[in-house]
């Protein structure tokens, strides 16, 4: 019983090494390809907007200011839009790295420890736990993990994959969720891209 409980805690110990490799991975691949593509298009854009000005200044002074300003504010909206444009461009493939993880036992591993996390932190009684459609054929497998009380049901709103689990009695809600992992790496990347418009 000891030997199949440490074969067990073994494999479990190897899958979670396995799906934290894959993430890690995935996260260093996405890093490497938001890095190069934002400082090329920060570079280009830069460039761009550092010869229009020189321009302007050299053709006009009085007038030439105001027209500077409206270029200068032109520049900073291209700016934003070219970094909004990479941003979705970084995590449209980064949506499909996930997608694709999703398909690998990886991930069904990864499901159940995700749904055991949100069971162990909300109460039993009346929490409902929510996956993706995709993954509506693994309710049966995942039933066997539910705790008494509760019930497990497939949703639309969930894209990527993971689980979310609520209850409304308790006011709790418990979101493992890849789309709001994702979403918040989307808004780190913001915070911490560097690519301001100052």
């Amino acid at each position: 019983m000891a030997n199949s409980e440490e074969k067990i805690s073994k494999f479990v110990q190897a899958i979670t090494a396995y799906a934290e490799e894959q993430r890690d991975k995935i996260r260093r691949e996405t890093e490497e390809f938001k890095s190069q593509r934002l400082l090329k298009a920060e570079q280009e854009v830069l460039a761009d907007a550092y010869q229009l000005i020189q321009k302007e200044n050299r053709s006009m002074r009085g007038e030439g200011i105001r027209e500077i300003s409206r270029r200068d504010l032109a520049a900073r909206k291209e700016l934003l839009a070219r970094r909004r444009q990479i941003m979705d461009e970084v995590f449209s493939r980064a949506e499909q790295q996930i997608l694709a993880f999703t398909s690998t036992p990886a991930y069904t591993d990864l499901l159940r420890r995700l749904f055991q996390e949100s069971a162990a932190f909300l109460p039993a009684e009346g929490t409902v736990y929510t996956v993706s459609r995709r993954d509506e054929p693994l309710i049966p497998e995942l039933s066997a993990l539910c705790p008494a009380g509760s019930r497990i049901e497939a949703a639309d709103d969930i894209r990527l994959g993971g689980v979310r689990g609520e209850n409304a009695e308790s006011g709790l809600i418990a979101d493992n969720t890849l789309d709001s992992r994702l979403e918040l790496e989307r808004d780190e990347f913001v915070r911490t891209s560097g690519l301001t418009v100052g």
